[in-house]
């Protein structure tokens, strides 16, 4: 399968399990922008401008982080503790078409990246994007894509910058209000490469035009406001996470050898990193989604004709519980399609004095294997 093709499954994967069936349908569809590296040299000016953007804005190490992230990630005083570190207090906000788009609060691990805002249209206009027949979906993306850029505010190219295929979502905070002109909004950004410590990336670049709504039965796309919204974002330089690197043999799948090469976990974050032994050349589509979907139990499931789904994937902690997780979706390694990562987020925010002396369990096809995670050392 070439890299094209892997595209096109993972452009613009859908934010909500409401939308599921539609990007389902459209995995194979839809054909991700080309954005060559050409294209950078026309925002080197805005690269610089976004540096000075960065440096102005009011930026600063977190005091408190905002409810409203708090009970995403599960509430309560600990949590907080646990998501200062990654944190970023900022005010960045950008106008079109008479409405603002105003990001607040920035939290970012090696592979994620969650965004804080609010969307506001001018008074008098009904945000009506969640219902019983459609959800909200988000953004856009435009032309010119997610961008990062380092401290002298130059785009920064690259693996991190193109050939990845990553995985944009937006989700709509309940604000009590659904019938007003604001919207409160999470923005996640899933990096497969990751934001690795020897980059220079000091911030990124949201790429937001034109929100839109999916019919829940039909998968039918409806625009909520017209406009773009991009703007840039500084980034919090600290990478909360944790690492434990492996070549452990997990399984078979298709006939191929499948061994598990690094677990990452942050508070909020578990990343697996799985390799096969044999490429995907020549693979038909069934077995190309089986890899890409290994470790996501509902998507497994689909790839193999609706087959009923289980966890594939389970987290545990050094006592035994459970740690919940929710897939957010997997993504190949451009470069080398033997590779692939698997990110997941936890549904309750966990410290590393929890999770050291845990379990990481993976079902590979019909097979099933333990790890311990009693190695897990602070990312360098």
């Amino acid at each position: 399968m070439e890299p094209r093709d892997l595209n096109r499954m993972f452009d613009r994967l859908a934010p909500t399990a409401d939308q599921e069936q539609a990007v389902l349908d459209r995995l194979l569809q839809t054909e991700r922008k080309d954005r060559p590296m050409k294209k950078l040299k026309k925002l080197t000016v805005i690269g610089v401008a976004a540096a000075l953007m960065v440096i102005s804005c009011a930026a600063a190490v977190v005091t408190g982080i905002d409810q409203r992230l708090l009970d995403y990630f599960g509430g309560g005083t600990q949590v907080e503790e646990l998501l200062l570190p990654g944190a970023m207090a900022v005010d960045v906000s950008t106008e079109d078409n008479g409405a603002v788009l105003h990001i607040t609060q920035v939290l970012r691990d090696r592979y994620n990246i969650t965004v804080l805002g609010d969307f506001t249209a001018p008074e008098g206009t009904v945000l009506d994007a969640e219902g019983t027949e459609r959800s909200f979906a988000g953004f856009s993306l435009d032309d010119e894509g997610v961008l990062f850029f380092n401290s002298d505010g130059m785009p920064v190219g690259g693996e991190i910058a193109d050939g990845y295929a990553y995985t944009c979502r937006w989700r709509l905070l309940d604000d009590g209000n659904p019938k007003d002109n604001h919207l409160s909004l999470l923005f996640h950004l899933t990096v497969p490469e990751g934001l690795k410590g020897e980059l220079d990336i000091a911030s990124f670049r949201i790429a937001a035009e034109d929100p839109w709504m999916v019919e829940r039965y039909t998968g039918a796309v409806d625009l909520l406001y017209a406009g773009n919204w991009s703007l840039e974002v500084p980034l919090p330089q600290k990478d909360m996470g944790y690492t434990q690197k492996f070549d452990q043999n997990v399984g078979e799948l298709d006939g191929s050898a499948i061994r598990l090469k690094e677990v990452y976990l942050s508070p909020v974050t578990l990343m697996v990193t799985l390799e096969r032994e044999s490429d995907l050349t020549g693979a038909d589509a069934k077995t190309s989604m089986r890899w890409f979907f290994a470790l996501d139990g509902e998507h497994f499931a689909a790839a193999n004709g609706y087959e009923p789904a289980i966890d594939r994937t389970i987290l545990t902690d050094r006592d035994g519980n459970e740690i919940p997780l929710e897939c957010i979706g997997g993504s190949a390694n451009l470069a080398n399609l033997k590779q692939q990562y698997y990110p997941f987020r936890l549904a309750e925010a966990a410290s590393v004095e929890r999770l050291q002396g845990g379990t990481l369990t993976l079902k590979i096809e019909d097979g099933s294997v333990d790890i311990p995670l009693d190695g897990l050392v602070p990312v360098g």
